[in-house]
C-alpha cells in the first residue's frame, strides 16, 4: 500500500473534532487501560473524532510494571498529580467537549471532571461503547472481549 499524501484521507482527518476523553483509571488499571483503548477505537473509528486522554499518557513510566503508575503510588519527578490535572484542564479548555465514557462507572476523577465542566460550561456528553458496531469495524475487537473488559471479567482469555 502506497503511504503518498494522495492516499490518506487528510482533509476528514483535519476537520476531526478533537475531544477530551474520560474514562476510569483508578481501581483496576489494566482493565481500565485496556477499556480506554476501546473507547479511544469508539471516538475515532465510531464517531470520527480526534480523542485525547491524559490518563493515557501522564501516568505512563517505564519503571513501573506495565509502564502505568498506580494512583495511590508517588508519582515520578516530573509530574506531580495536581500538575497533571492542571494541564488537563488546560487541555480540556481546548477542546470542542469532554466525553465521558461510563460503561465501568464513574471513577472520582470522572466525578471531578464533570464538576469542573459544569462549573466552566465547557460542553460534555455520556456514552456507553457500542460493543457490536466497534467489533465490526475494528478486527482485533470481539463483542465477547470487549464486554469481558467492560465487566472487569477473565478478558485475558480473548487476549493472544
Amino acid at each position: 500500500m502506497s503511504t503518498t499524501n494522495e492516499t490518506i484521507a487528510a482533509p476528514a482527518v483535519a476537520n476531526a473534532p478533537v475531544v477530551f476523553i474520560e474514562s476510569p483509571y483508578s481501581g483496576n488499571i489494566d482493565c481500565n487501560v485496556r477499556y480506554l483503548s476501546l473507547v479511544m477505537f469508539d471516538s475515532g473509528v465510531l464517531h470520527g473524532e480526534m480523542p485525547v486522554a491524559s490518563h493515557a499518557y501522564m501516568t505512563q513510566h517505564p519503571r513501573a510494571k506495565n509502564y502505568f503508575v498506580s494512583d495511590y503510588a508517588d508519582k515520578w519527578d516530573v509530574f506531580t498529580r495536581d500538575q497533571a490535572i492542571a494541564r488537563a484542564q488546560a487541555l480540556r479548555h481546548m477542546c470542542s467537549k469532554t466525553i465521558f465514557y461510563v460503561d465501568r462507572g464513574w471513577s472520582m476523577g470522572m466525578k471531578a471532571a464533570k464538576e469542573y465542566c459544569q462549573t466552566h460550561n465547557l460542553p460534555f456528553e455520556e456514552r456507553t461503547l457500542n460493543v457490536k458496531t466497534l467489533a465490526q469495524k475494528i478486527p482485533f475487537c470481539s463483542v465477547e472481549l470487549s464486554q469481558a473488559i467492560i465487566n472487569g471479567e477473565n478478558y485475558h482469555q480473548f487476549l493472544q
